[in-house]
């Protein structure tokens, strides 16, 4: 195969993972809701931070990554934190939808403390993520074959042709959710932070479900 066609092969493979439903995109337009205006490309950074040097330890070490990675307990572990992370940031985010419900604020934008960072967001939603990890080493392995065989440079050519793909879709999500609260009215604005915070639970319990019962809550 040549350069043209990993490219094509790459975009063709990463479109469906990177655009389909998931906590980064309810983040990202959870944080352009709260007035983030580079939030979904900052989530995006999070998401490079983790996922390059990751790759190039796939390159390099992959069957002690695969044997680590499909450990149980390590499996287990990676599931429990990063449920108890979008547990945790959805009860923030019900949390101020209900009190703007109560009180028929006006959104100020900006709030939140390092729990609404976007690059934490970003960077934790990665990392903990076991389905994410064993993506690259299933679906995404190919890709990383076909780079190395052509040299550590094609590696990168093949990376970014991929990773450009997050940063467009985090964003627009992120300018999704900003331009929803323009739109909205105080009580509105709460109720869009209620139900993106129930289905961040939702998502939540679906990775659960799938690490421990082997059972699917989401069809996605």
């Amino acid at each position: 195969m040549d350069l043209t066609g990993l490219i094509i092969t790459t975009v063709a493979i990463s479109v469906s993972g990177v655009m389909s439903p998931g906590p980064l995109t309810a983040s990202a337009i959870m944080v352009g809701a709260r007035g983030s205006e580079k939030g979904g490309l900052l989530i995006a950074l999070g998401h490079t931070i983790f996922e390059f040097p990751y790759i190039l330890v796939i390159a390099m070490l992959y069957s002690s990554v695969t044997v680590l990675i499909e450990n149980s307990i390590v499996n287990f572990a990676l599931t429990v934190a990063i449920s108890a992370f979008i547990f945790f940031f959805s009860y923030l985010t019900i949390r101020d939808g209900i009190s703007v419900l109560r009180l028929k604020r006006e959104f100020k934008g900006g709030r939140g403390g390092y729990a609404y960072n976007p690059l934490l967001i970003g960077l934790l939603l990665t990392g903990l993520n076991p389905y994410f990890l064993l993506w690259w080493l299933s679906v995404g392995m190919p890709l990383i074959r076909m780079s190395m065989s052509m040299g550590l440079q094609v590696l990168l050519v093949m990376y970014a042709a991929h990773v450009w793909m997050d940063y467009f879709w985090l964003a627009l999500m992120s300018l999704a959710g900003e331009g929803s609260v323009k739109i909205l009215r105080s009580r509105g604005y709460g109720a869009l932070l209620v139900a993106l915070g129930i289905i961040l639970i939702l998502f939540g319990l679906d990775i659960c479900l799938k690490t421990f019962l082997n059972f699917r809550l989401l069809p996605i």
